[in-house]
């Protein structure tokens, strides 16, 4: 997941700081300008200006999530935490699938101590995060705090380090043997229930998590995906992340999620995105080939921080039923 593109002042422009790297500036026409020169030329400055969020927009220039700020379509309310996370616990271990040491960190709701026999779900982090950002980018120990203080039964909260690899097997790391072959038996080993766990994931953990059941059908009592990142087509793919997949022949045996939309339709799945997030349009792509389209909510929001909280508190909720029924 890169980080969140950002707008600066800077003068009499608006400086747009885009995705990989990449800067817009927009001329904005200054007072100076509006008394003094001519309505042509300020015409001209303010149309320039809207040609190039326009063309931002549609995604023919970078910057779309810095115009999408800009505008307003990433504003969305963010929930206070009113309870004191529990205790969180950091360790690792070492992982033969991804041939090195693996970061983890465990939450528990408070009142619980470290050890506890409780269900869990798994908290899949997206592109450049790790462990620590997996809980964090959600604030998910804390609105985990609340919803057990509302009645939501106990569980905890488990995310492992997975790089940047796109949660699938690649020739020199198997991020997603070390899910369901390494991390799933350790967490056993630690008191935790694995027996039917959830997986909850954001961006690129988004995927991750839809992989999670595709790979083990059966598995997850309940799976949330929040902004998955995926594409329509390879060549989509490597435009915007090369290297997410290292062929075309990977792309089609893990990440083609539209032809593989029946078997997504059997998922315990929900998928949550802004209707502002660069991935919307191949997610209602694949929402228009689920059995259940209702299952894809799209909403208010960009693929940022603010969205993925605000969907936290229900999305926890959601998750600690499934696995108290199970």
């Amino acid at each position: 997941m890169a980080g969140a593109p950002r707008a600066l002042a800077s003068g009499r422009r608006r400086v747009f700081a885009g995705e990989r790297g990449s800067v817009i500036l927009i001329a904005m026409p200054s007072r100076r300008q509006v008394l003094l020169g001519t309505a042509a030329s300020v015409t001209a400055i303010a149309g320039a200006s809207v040609g190039l969020i326009q063309l931002a927009e549609a995604g023919v220039v970078p910057g779309k999530s810095a115009v999408d700020d800009y505008l307003g379509y990433c504003a969305v309310t963010v929930p206070p935490i009113r309870h004191p996370s529990g205790v969180i616990t950091a360790e690792s271990f070492a992982s033969a699938r991804r041939r090195r040491t693996v970061d983890y960190a465990i939450a528990y709701p408070p009142g619980v101590a470290a050890g506890a026999a409780l269900p869990v779900c798994l908290v899949l982090h997206g592109y450049g995060a790790d462990a620590a950002g997996a809980l964090a980018t959600g604030n998910y120990p804390g609105y985990l705090a609340d919803a057990v203080a509302a009645g939501t039964p106990p569980f905890a909260l488990a995310a492992p380090s997975g790089g940047n690899g796109y949660w699938h097997p690649r020739p020199d790391d198997d991020p997603l043997g070390m899910l369901l072959g390494e991390f799933l038996p350790l967490l056993a080993r630690r008191g935790l229930r694995v027996d039917r766990p959830a997986v909850l994931g954001f961006s690129m953990g988004g995927f991750g998590a839809l992989l999670c059941g595709l790979t083990a059908p059966g598995r997850f009592s309940s799976i949330v995906a929040s902004s998955p990142a995926f594409w329509r087509s390879y060549d989509e793919a490597e435009h915007v992340n090369p290297g997410a997949f290292v062929s075309s022949a990977d792309w089609a045996r893990y990440g083609d999620l539209l032809s593989q939309a029946p078997a997504v339709s059997r998922l315990p799945a929900q998928i949550y995105v802004g209707a502002a997030d660069p991935f919307t349009p191949a997610i209602r792509a694949l929402r228009d080939r689920l059995a259940d389209p209702s299952v894809v909510h799209v909403t208010k929001g960009c693929h940022d921080y603010s969205y993925w909280r605000s969907h936290a508190p229900a999305q926890l909720r959601l998750l600690g039923a499934a696995l108290a029924s199970t």
